[in-house]
């Protein structure tokens, strides 16, 4: 997690720390220029949807903690905090006793206490966290359009600043007539982004986890089903009941982890879909390879 709030290409803002406010409101073009040039003698760059399952499979592994990572639900978007009691129901659209957020002592604990050791990968100081709650994480992993190509997100008002083609083009009222973006940034070498098929409107796009790249941590953690939460009906796995929303061409960009509002939902299991624009919820991960 990163400490700043703009939608801007600056690498030298980067703050990797915990109790800081976590970088949001950026394009993923941004976010992810932002960590390439971060550290080049350690290959930074923005975290692949299959990096972030590695991290999720190892947690679960005898070398993590093997158990839910609780939530962050500090409601200021602080990094390293974890929830005092573990949520029981999924998203509600309000802040519910059965999942409380908030920036009280009894409600988050930081990462140096007990309390927030359970946020960690590992259950202790040195793990991984915020991969669960605190804000959504964009992550490099797109769809591609029916040629092969990586789309660049939803159409003109809702994409991710990289060049390609636009997977709902009149959505949201877009009347610009643009179906692609040819203004922005070019896409990263391949090797720095995970690539997934087209999924179109003539697919039962919500049944489509087959699509899955063995490893990242979405189509295998089923099986799938629905849940309701007050007058919200969510997609689910079957690990911790995180929240399983896979990308389709009008949201052809992964995010991870859930948000501090989604309760039960998130988890490092989590994954959801969105345009790749800017949201003051969506934050990014930074991955050094040393």
């Amino acid at each position: 997690t990163v400490s700043s709030e703009s939608n801007t290409n600056e690498p030298e803002k980067v703050q990797i720390k915990p109790n800081v406010n976590s970088w949001r409101k950026i394009q993923i073009a941004n976010a992810f220029f932002t960590s390439y040039d971060y550290k080049r003698s350690f290959d930074s760059h923005m975290m692949k949807n299959t990096e972030w399952g590695a991290v999720a499979y190892l947690q679960h592994s005898k070398y993590g903690s093997q158990t839910s990572v609780r939530i962050n639900n500090h409601s200021g978007y602080m990094t390293g905090y974890a929830s005092v009691k573990e949520p029981t129901c999924g998203y509600t659209g309000k802040n519910d006793t059965c999942n409380q957020y908030g920036t009280e002592s009894s409600v988050t604990q930081p990462w140096n206490t007990t309390i927030g050791y359970l946020a960690s990968t590992t259950g202790n100081i040195s793990g991984i966290y915020d991969m669960s709650g605190g804000a959504h994480e964009y992550v490099m992993g797109i769809m591609t359009e029916k040629n092969g190509n990586p789309m660049s997100g939803r159409n003109s008002k809702y994409n991710s600043g990289f060049n390609g083609t636009f997977g709902c083009p009149t959505c949201d009222n877009d009347t610009s007539g643009l179906t692609s973006l040819t203004t922005g940034k070019n896409f990263p070498k391949s090797e720095y982004y995970d690539i997934y098929s087209y999924i179109g409107q003539e697919i039962d796009r919500y049944n489509v986890y087959q699509y899955r790249i063995l490893g990242d941590a979405t189509g295998e953690m089923g099986p799938f089903a629905t849940a309701t939460y007050s007058s919200q009906i969510r997609k689910i796995g079957s690990w911790h009941n995180d929240e399983s929303w896979f990308i389709n061409s009008e949201s052809p960009w992964f995010s991870r982890g859930g948000e501090m509002t989604v309760g039960t939902g998130s988890g490092i299991f989590s994954f959801a879909r969105e345009s790749g624009y800017i949201y003051s919820w969506y934050s990014f991960r930074i991955v050094l390879a040393i």
